[in-house]
């Protein structure tokens, strides 16, 4: 793939501050997480555990923050 210039790269310290907001947001108390799935009448919202929920918030947290402290080096 042929890119053009150096594309669109956020500044670390922005990454890092978006991972952080996430994880603290996925672990508010009292949150309940939902899957939209499809039905006929509509959308159903099927809660899933907890813990699954906050493990996918702490996990594109960490990656966030890690790729804002290595600047997405290669």
């Amino acid at each position: 793939m042929i890119g053009i210039g150096q594309g669109f790269k956020p500044p670390g310290a922005l990454l890092v501050l978006l991972g952080a907001i996430t994880i603290i947001f996925g672990m508010l108390p009292g949150v309940t997480f939902f899957i939209p799935l499809p039905s006929l009448r509509g959308e159903l919202r099927k809660p899933i555990p907890r813990w699954h929920g906050r493990l996918w918030f702490v996990a594109i947290g960490a990656l966030l923050i890690y790729l804002g402290v290595t600047h997405w080096r290669k």
